[in-house]
C-alpha cells in the first residue's frame, strides 16, 4: 500500500512539471507571433519568398496551377501593378487590393500542361516598390506524356 501511494505521488509530479514544461512552450510561441517586424524601407517594399517556382515533372494536362507569396517589407502599402507571362501558356494572377505593411498575399501562375516539354518562362511582377518597381520569378519544370 505504501509502495502505491509512493508510485501515485511520483506519477502526479511528473505530471506537472511536464504541464508546467508545455505552458512556457506556448508562451514562448505567442511571444514569438507577438514579435513584429521592423519594416526594411520607408515606402512599399515587395519581397518574393521564390524567385524560381520549380513545377518539376509533371504529367500532360495535369492541374498548372502554383503560388508563391508576395511580402511587403515596407512602411507603405504595397501595390502590385501588373503581373504578366513570357507567353499565353504562363498566366499569372496577381491580387488587386493593396499589401499592408508585414502582410504577404499569393500570385498564382496557371502554367498550360498540354504542352509536352521543358517549362522555361518567366512572371514579371509590377509594384510600387519605388526601389524594385519589378520583379521577376522564373517558371521552370518538364511536362512529360
Amino acid at each position: 500500500m505504501k509502495k502505491l501511494f509512493i508510485i501515485t505521488i511520483l506519477i502526479f509530479s511528473s505530471l506537472g512539471l511536464h504541464a508546467q514544461k508545455a505552458k512556457k512552450v506556448k508562451a514562448k510561441a505567442k511571444q514569438a507571433e507577438a514579435v513584429s517586424v521592423a519594416p526594411i524601407s520607408k515606402d512599399a517594399a515587395i519581397f518574393l519568398s521564390n524567385e524560381t517556382l520549380d513545377y518539376g515533372e509533371i504529367k500532360k494536362g495535369s492541374e498548372g496551377t502554383r503560388e508563391f507569396d508576395v511580402m511587403n517589407k515596407g512602411a507603405q502599402p504595397l501595390l502590385l501593378t501588373g503581373c504578366s507571362g513570357s507567353c499565353g501558356c504562363t498566366v499569372p494572377t496577381c491580387p488587386r487590393e493593396p499589401i499592408m505593411p508585414g502582410k504577404s498575399a499569393k500570385i498564382s501562375v496557371k502554367y498550360d500542361t498540354n504542352r509536352v516539354g521543358p517549362i522555361n518562362k518567366i512572371v514579371t511582377i509590377m509594384s510600387n516598390d519605388p526601389s524594385n518597381p519589378s520583379k521577376t520569378v522564373a517558371i521552370r519544370g518538364t511536362v512529360i506524356e
